[in-house]
C-alpha cells in the first residue's frame, strides 16, 4: 500500500429531512455545534416544518451516543458517557405540535459548566424528537385507512472548546478480504481503515477508482460519506464484482474538504476467478 497527499477542494453539505406519504416533516439543522468557554450559556435554534396534511406532535429526550468501528451509531443512557454534554442542554419546550403547513422554532441552550477543564475535549449528545400521537384514520371510498405514521428525528449536539487540534484523517489499512456472500450475490470485498487524528468531529468522502491495468477500463463506483468523532478509527468496505479477471489498480481517495489534504491509498490486485 502506498500513501501520499495532495490538495483538493470539496464542499460538504449536511441536511436532515424525514418525508412521509410523499409529503413530509423536516428538521433543520441536523447538527448543532456550540463553541464557548466554561461558564457561558450558548443558544441556537432548530426549525420544524410540516408540509404534510396532518398535525404532528413530538416529545423530546436526550441520549449519549458514539460510533462503532463500522461507523454505526450506538446509543447510551443520558450522561453515562465521559464525552456527554446531555446535562448542559435545556430546551424552550420539551413537547411540540406542528400543524399542517406550519413552521415552528425550538430554542436549544447549552450552559458550559464553570471550571470545566477544556483539555477534556469535544463533547456530544443526541437530541431526539419522537412522535407521541397517532394520526386519525382517513376515510377513502367509504373505507377507513389507518394513517399512523411514527417518526423519530435526531439532532446531533456538539460542544467544541477553543484551541482543539484539527488534525488530519489518515489511512491505516487497505485489506483484501476475498470473496464474501452478500444479499446481491458473491463479491470481492476490501476493508479500508481510517483514523481521525484530530480532536474535532470530521466529515469526509471516500471515493474509489479501480482500473484494469491491461485495458485502462475503469469501474464506476459510488463514493461513500463518512463522519468520524475525535481519535476514532473506522472501517469502510469496497465491494467489487466476483468475476473480474486480470490485474487491477485500486485507489481509495479520502477527502475531508478544502481545509485538509487529500489522502490517497493504492493497492494492486490480481483477479483469477
Amino acid at each position: 500500500m502506498r500513501l501520499y497527499t495532495t490538495l483538493f477542494t470539496l464542499c460538504l453539505v449536511s441536511l436532515f429531512v424525514n418525508t412521509t406519504m410523499g409529503q413530509g416533516f423536516s428538521v433543520s439543522p441536523s447538527r448543532l455545534f456550540f463553541k464557548g468557554n466554561p461558564g457561558e450559556t450558548l443558544s441556537q435554534q432548530i426549525t420544524f416544518s410540516n408540509t404534510s396534511s396532518v398535525p404532528v406532535s413530538f416529545v423530546s429526550n436526550i441520549q449519549d451516543w458514539n460510533r462503532d468501528t463500522a461507523g454505526n451509531k450506538m446509543y447510551f443512557a443520558k450522561n453515562s458517557m465521559p464525552s456527554s454534554n446531555a446535562n448542559w442542554i435545556t430546551l424552550s419546550t420539551n413537547t411540540l405540535t406542528v400543524q399542517p403547513g406550519e413552521t415552528k422554532l425550538i430554542n436549544v441552550s447549552m450552559t458550559v459548566p464553570a471550571g470545566r477543564d477544556e483539555k477534556k475535549g469535544l463533547t456530544n449528545s443526541m437530541l431526539f424528537f419522537t412522535q407521541v400521537k397517532e394520526q386519525a384514520p382517513k376515510k377513502t371510498n367509504n373505507k377507513q385507512v389507518g394513517l399512523t405514521i411514527l417518526l423519530e428525528v435526531g439532532v446531533q449536539i456538539y460542544h467544541t472548546p477553543p484551541g482543539l487540534t484539527f488534525g488530519e484523517l489518515e489511512f491505516l489499512a487497505f485489506n483484501d478480504l476475498g470473496l464474501i456472500e452478500t444479499d446481491k450475490g458473491k463479491k470481492r470485498r476490501f476493508a479500508i481503515q481510517i483514523h481521525n487524528k484530530g480532536e474535532v468531529n470530521k466529515d469526509a468522502y471516500v471515493r474509489y477508482e479501480v482500473t484494469n491495468k491491461a485495458t485502462g477500463e475503469e469501474l464506476k463506483l459510488t463514493p461513500e460519506a463518512i463522519a468520524m468523532l475525535p481519535d476514532a478509527s473506522q472501517w469502510v468496505y469496497l465491494d467489487l464484482p466476483a468475476d473480474l479477471n486480470g490485474k487491477f489498480l485500486a485507489v481509495a481517495i479520502l477527502d475531508a474538504g478544502s481545509a485538509y489534504d487529500l489522502k490517497v491509498a493504492e493497492k494492486e490486485i490480481i483477479y483469477n476467478p
